[in-house]
C-alpha cells in the first residue's frame, strides 16, 4: 500500500477514531493541512478498495470507518451518527449458504439505520 503524505493524513485522523467521518468532515479537520477535498475523495476511495476503510451511506453521504481486521455489521444513528456494532452470527451463516450453494461471496454489507436512545430521547423532550 503506498501512502503519500496526504494519504497519511486522512488516515491518521480514523486511527483511534470511532466516529464515522466524510469527505467534508475531513476538509475541515485538515484546514490547516492545505489539502483539496478532491484529494480527499481520491484518498477514501483508495483506502475503502483496500480494505482499510468501510463506508456507510447516511441521507446521501458517503461516511467513513476504519476496518479493524476483521468484518463488522453496525446500527447508525442517522441523527447523530453513533455507531453500535452488531454482535451475530450473521458471518456463519453466510458461510453455510455460500458453501451450500457453492456460491463465491466478493463482499456484503449489512447496516441498521434508525435512532439511538439519545436521540430518541430528545425527539421526545
Amino acid at each position: 500500500m503506498r501512502l503519500t503524505p496526504a494519504r497519511k493524513l486522512v488516515l491518521n485522523l480514523f486511527k483511534g477514531n470511532s466516529s464515522l467521518l466524510c469527505a467534508e468532515d475531513i476538509e475541515k479537520l485538515l484546514k490547516n493541512e492545505s489539502i483539496y477535498l478532491s484529494t480527499i475523495y481520491r484518498a477514501l476511495e483508495y483506502f475503502e478498495k483496500e480494505n482499510v476503510l468501510g463506508k456507510s451511506t447516511i441521507n446521501k453521504t458517503a461516511y467513513y470507518y476504519l476496518i479493524n481486521g476483521e468484518h463488522h455489521h453496525f446500527m447508525i444513528c442517522t441523527n447523530c451518527l453513533a455507531r453500535f456494532p452488531i454482535d451475530c452470527e450473521i458471518e456463519n451463516m453466510i458461510n453455510k449458504n455460500t458453501k451450500r450453494h457453492k456460491f463465491t461471496a466478493t463482499s456484503h454489507d449489512l447496516t441498521i439505520y434508525g435512532y439511538c436512545n439519545n436521540c430518541v430521547n430528545l425527539q421526545n423532550n
